[in-house]
């Protein structure tokens, strides 16, 4: 029986870092969004706080700590891809967004529902940006024509 090597398991970690992450991000974000609009905004504040907390987070520890992992078994071959750059930025953008939200959902919490504006902005950014990354991430594999 022919093992995996790290290289694969670690992307297998990344992805499954990622689902678990933008999942959990998005979920956070539609809590904070709607939370205005209920009874108990801070409750579902404190709601969006624990699943940033006890979901997004771990996810993106996992996404983070895999893809730090994989880019240093071979640092310089990612260096010389374009499409890496490209795919970076976009995570970038997503890391930025995880803790502009996760502070939005501690605000609401605390009962200033007033943070919860433009979350669900922010969360519209959050899957695009995941689209780039993702449509870079898989550019990569597909064979070139001609």
């Amino acid at each position: 029986m022919t093992w995996l090597s790290l290289g694969t398991y670690l992307l297998a970690a990344h992805v499954l870092g990622n689902v678990v992450w933008i999942g959990a991000l998005l979920s956070v974000a539609m809590l904070v969004s709607h939370a205005p609009w209920t009874a108990e905004p801070s409750e579902v504040g404190r709601l969006a706080r624990r699943v940033h907390v006890r979901v997004a987070i771990p996810g993106f520890l996992l996404s983070f700590g895999s893809g730090v992992a994989r880019i240093a078994l071979a640092p310089l071959v990612y260096a010389h891809m374009p499409w890496f750059h490209a795919k970076l930025t976009f995570a970038l953008v997503v890391i930025v967004l995880h803790h502009v939200i996760g502070a939005r959902a501690k605000r609401v919490d605390q009962g200033r529902v007033a943070a919860a504006a433009g979350v669900d902005f922010q969360a519209i950014a959050v899957l695009l940006c995941t689209a780039g990354a993702v449509l870079f991430a898989i550019a990569k594999s597909l064979p070139r024509a001609g």
